[in-house]
């Protein structure tokens, strides 16, 4: 297993950002499954590696894992601050893929998170379809909109939506449910998997969004079982959520 921790300057951000990669030995030389795998509000690129066992599940799937550090900005373009959507959406992967020779295509292109980037994964990949075949939240913030109803991070939440923050997110592109209920009915729809421990303050969310999926167009995949919002259940249900992906 390649272990890869490489610095560049994405012109989104306007600094140096640093990315952890895992190539997998048995990887093909090139056209690799790519998972880009996001972190929770507060960690960064280090978290999956420090505290999962996702090389070890990347190596036994042939897949590559791109881990890049979305600061705390909830992998949108923010009010007041840095291009985090843009970043990670179009110049991350387009720079992966040309310096690991990652897959191009669409059906070997997947996107994954947790928390915050389970938020982030759903919101990326509706909002760039033709790139990604599958997404995944695990214990992901689903409902935005609610959320920031109740919001204790309030100096984080002003910085990305705005001072309006609590009121002004429904029915926009931070909205998940609304960017369902408009996607365009030409482009591919990625297949969704989202998961949540029955233990989390994001479980009823996480329910209430299953049931709003319940008759909506999308191959969509909701499984829960014990757990709270803690590492050990995201190295454990990141294992079901690659196998969903990947088909």
């Amino acid at each position: 297993m390649a272990f890869i921790t490489t610095t560049f300057r994405p012109a989104a951000l306007n600094h140096d950002t640093t990315i952890n990669v895992v190539l997998p030995e048995s990887a093909p030389v090139d056209d690799i499954p790519t998972l880009y795998l996001l972190h929770g509000m507060h960690g960064d690129h280090t978290g999956w590696c420090r505290k999962t066992n996702i090389e070890r599940y990347a190596n036994d799937r042939k897949l590559a894992v791109v881990m890049p550090d979305g600061e705390n900005g909830f992998y949108t373009d923010m009010k007041y601050g840095k291009k985090h959507f843009t970043y990670v959406a179009d110049e991350l992967v387009d720079y992966t893929r040309r310096v690991f020779r990652l897959s191009t295509k669409r059906e070997k292109t997947f996107i994954c998170g947790l928390s915050m980037g389970g938020y982030g994964a759903f919101q990326i990949a509706l909002r760039r379809p033709e790139q990604y075949a599958a997404c995944a939240s695990l214990s992901g913030c689903v409902d935005i909109v609610e959320r920031l109803k109740v919001c204790q991070w309030t100096a984080e939440a002003a910085a990305i939506w705005g001072d309006d923050f609590r009121t002004c997110t429904r029915g926009t592109e931070s909205d998940i449910k609304h960017l369902i209920e408009a996607f365009p009915a030409a482009a591919p729809k990625p297949r969704m998997y989202a998961c949540c421990g029955k233990q989390d303050s994001l479980y009823a969310d996480n329910l209430a969004f299953r049931d709003f999926m319940a008759d909506k167009p999308f191959d969509f995949t909701f499984e829960d079982g014990d757990g709270i919002h803690n590492w050990a259940f995201w190295d454990k249900w990141v294992v079901p959520a690659i196998d969903h992906m990947m088909g």
